[in-house]
């Protein structure tokens, strides 16, 4: 960059001297129709491309209102009421009608995420149902086993009549569902202990009446303890359900924390490489105020310079008009001897045309005179023509009479008619 300032000029050279006289050009009428005209076109280009583009977004908006209804199954109210509004001008019905679209979309947009969760919810729930059946269906269908099993050993039991190797019901009971996988105690303080035979044969009687008493007992002990096992079921199912539910609540709650993280570290990514661009940017621009700053200290060492130019101009100039002054009081004297000059000079013009009119009336007298002598010229040299011939006829007279008799005497006939002399006659005739 060149920083190198220009030798300063006087404002009161002979260069700056002269007037400048500024010129305009005119416009023509033509061009300022024809540019209206192209105007006019823009305009109704601009008028039907706006046109088209409210056509295709009321299009747009139908649809998305649509689109909404048939989400949520209900009529937008504001859209009516913002639609009953007459806009004032066409732009301000284009701002207004692309406000609504980009509503609708982010309205429509949010709706869709809605339905898309409870979508999701909803097979949550039918999954998390259909494994609460499954499972149930299986605990059913073990419980059936089991007390398919409990019957046939009662059955044996009963049949067998084998003391020995009786065994609480209850105790079986659990035995079997400890070996389908359920981990609890059905009650210490209810199981009845093992009822001590007697000895004595004679009394068997009585052991079978006790035998077929303590089967019922423990028919009616293990039907309490299917009802409990089966509401303890009932309530572990209902848990396991609940837990469930809390599971998927909890799995769709880190989902959506996952779409959050990930949202927020791709808007940290971006605002990284913005922060990075700002930067660059900040970098750039100071950079720039360095070099303006430096420009400006530039420009104020040349308008300092500029100045002190400007102030010595100023002295000068000021020596220039006491010197133009003095020129001027000098160059108004000369002016009055001129005046005085042109004063005598226009008496002798006065003089010299009065000479020169007279000098004329002369002139045109002597003309006047020419063209009399000329014309008298020609009346004599007519009158010479008419005089040569006659003379040339008498010669032929005389030559012919000659022979006949000798001529005595020649007679010449200028003297007759004293017209001029014979040199002035020789001139004419020659």
């Amino acid at each position: 960059m060149d920083h190198s300032s220009p030798q300063p000029s006087s404002p009161y050279s002979s260069s700056n001297c002269n007037s400048f006289v500024p010129c305009f050009e005119p416009v023509s009428k033509g061009t300022e129709l024809k540019h209206l005209k192209e105007r006019v076109v823009e305009g109704e280009e601009k008028n039907v491309l706006v046109l088209k583009a409210l056509e295709s977004l009321s299009s747009i908006k139908d649809c998305l209102s649509r689109v909404a209804e048939g989400l949520e199954g209900e009529e937008d109210v504001t859209y009516v009421k913002e639609l009953s509004e007459e806009p004032e001008s066409e732009s301000n019905e284009l701002m207004e009608v692309l406000k609504l679209v980009s509503r609708y979309a982010r309205e429509v947009e949010t709706r869709i995420e809605k339905h898309k969760e409870l979508r999701k919810k909803e097979k949550r729930e039918l999954e998390s149902s259909l494994i609460s059946l499954t499972e149930e269906n299986r605990d059913v269908s073990n419980l059936l086993r089991i007390a398919l099993l409990e019957k046939e050993a009662l059955e044996k039991r009963v049949k067998g009549n084998e003391h020995n190797k009786r065994m609480p019901l209850l105790q079986f009971a659990e035995f079997g569902l400890h070996k389908v996988g359920f981990g609890f105690m059905m009650g210490t303080g209810t199981v009845d202990q093992p009822i001590e035979t007697k000895s004595d044969s004679s009394e068997s009687e009585h052991v079978v009446s006790l035998e077929i008493h303590v089967i019922e007992d423990s028919s009616v002990t293990f039907e309490c303890k299917a009802s409990t096992v089966e509401r303890i079921m009932k309530n572990l199912r209902l848990e396991i359900t609940h837990l469930r539910r809390s599971l998927e609540e909890a799995r769709s709650d880190t989902e959506r924390l996952q779409c959050l993280t990930e949202k927020q570290s791709k808007e940290i990514a971006e605002n990284k490489e913005y922060i990075k661009d700002l930067e660059e940017r900040e970098r750039v621009l100071a950079h720039n105020v360095e070099e303006f700053m430096m420009e400006i200290r530039e420009a104020e060492e040349e308008v300092a310079r500029w100045k002190e130019a400007c102030e010595l101009e100023v002295v000068a100039g000021k020596n220039e008009i006491q010197e133009r002054d003095k020129l001027v009081d000098a160059l108004k004297l000369e002016l009055q001897k001129t005046k005085g000059a042109l004063e005598i000079s226009r008496g002798k013009l006065r003089l010299k045309e009065e000479v020169a009119a007279t000098a004329i009336a002369a002139q045109e007298a002597a003309e006047r005179s020419l063209k009399l002598a000329d014309t008298r010229a020609v009346e004599l040299r007519e009158r010479l023509e008419e005089l040569t011939k006659q003379l040339e006829e008498a010669d032929k007279r005389e030559r012919t009479t000659h022979k006949r008799r000798r001529r005595r005497r020649l007679c010449w006939p200028w003297q007759l008619f004293n017209l001029a002399s014979p040199p002035e006659m020789n001139a004419l005739l020659y």
